[in-house]
């Protein structure tokens, strides 16, 4: 092998210095941001706190994460109604609770728009609790009165304080229904009663997003990508958290507004303003969420059955 001009030389060397100097740098820097969130990790871990808003390109590095776990465990996600979302003010968005893949379809929803969410504590362990904590999970220890009382805190401090558009997860049930049956006795009155807290604290009100969510499970219904992998033999990868889904649809619902005084009985006809009784207020939320809930059913069976008629044809 001929030598190297002797030019190339002293380029090299800088070449070199400036790789190892940027890889150096580059690690310090994570090194850095690890020993910052470490401490956060294990407070959420331990639940009833509210972890710090990430900075914006660790919360679009978590949410291109979530939207890519959607995509392998849910399959295509079609969000209809997106429109409805509030532009802004404090908001609670309230999905009726499906199945894990839920997470996905909000992280779809809401883009890199700074959130929180309620999970459970035994849901924050190992990784999880580091996705968690960069994504905005406020854990709730269900095993005790102390640690649902903490979280219940937890979750009015964050929308209280949280800035001007400040959003926040929850899932009224606390728990998944897999046979996508809404039921009144499924659902909890906490919800309102933190949205009613938070906005007394705030004095301003507080948005509820109601969130019809549908599954397809009929594996006829499988894209190009889920059919591949399960002829490369992964038959079990897409059901690691529960059923195989084959996508979603799921349908925004019109806003309700809880408000820091007694609801206005106008806005309350007109379906602008939930009940100022937490119970009241979370009938009506359902009621709402019932016709969602048919809405993305129905919707999902007139795909199904347009996609019959065009491999008949």
């Amino acid at each position: 092998m001929p030598p190297l001009p002797d030019i190339l030389i002293p380029i090299l060397a800088v070449v070199s210095v400036f790789l190892l100097s940027t890889t150096a740098l580059i690690f310090r820097m994570v090194q850095g941001r690890v020993k910052y969130w470490e401490p956060h990790v294990e407070k959420v871990r331990q639940g009833g706190y509210v972890p710090p808003q990430p900075y914006f390109l660790t919360a679009l590095l978590m949410r291109t994460l979530c939207i890519i776990l959607g995509f392998l465990e849910v399959g295509p996600i079609k969000i209809l109604g997106r429109n409805r979302l509030p532009k802004s003010g404090p908001t609670i968005i309230a999905p009726f609770h499906v199945d894990a893949g839920d997470g996905s379809i909000i992280s779809s929803l809401l883009g890199i728009r700074t959130m929180y969410y309620l999970i459970r504590t035994t849901e924050v362990t190992g990784l999880r609790g580091w996705i968690g904590t960069l994504t905005g999970a406020i854990a709730v220890d269900e095993e005790s009165q102390e640690g649902r009382a903490k979280a219940f805190k937890a979750a009015i401090s964050a929308l209280a304080n949280g800035g001007p558009d400040v959003t926040m997860i929850i899932f009224p049930q606390g728990q998944l229904v897999p046979d996508e049956e809404v039921r009144r006795t499924d659902f909890k009155s906490g919800t309102m009663a933190i949205a009613k807290l938070a906005a007394r604290k705030r004095k301003e009100p507080i948005w509820i997003v109601p969130i019809g969510v549908h599954y397809r499970t009929d594996p006829s219904e499988a894209t190009m990508f889920q059919k591949a992998v399960q002829a490369l033999g992964f038959k079990k990868f897409r059901n690691l958290f529960g059923h195989q889904n084959y996508g979603a649809y799921a349908i925004v619902g019109k806003p309700f507004k809880v408000t820091p005084k007694a609801a206005d009985l106008d806005e309350i006809a007109r379906g602008l303003t939930l009940q100022d009784d937490a119970d009241k207020a979370t009938d009506s939320y359902v009621q709402r969420l019932m016709i969602l809930q048919k809405a993305a059913k129905k919707r999902s069976a007139a795909r199904r059955r347009s996609k019959h008629e065009k491999s008949t044809t």
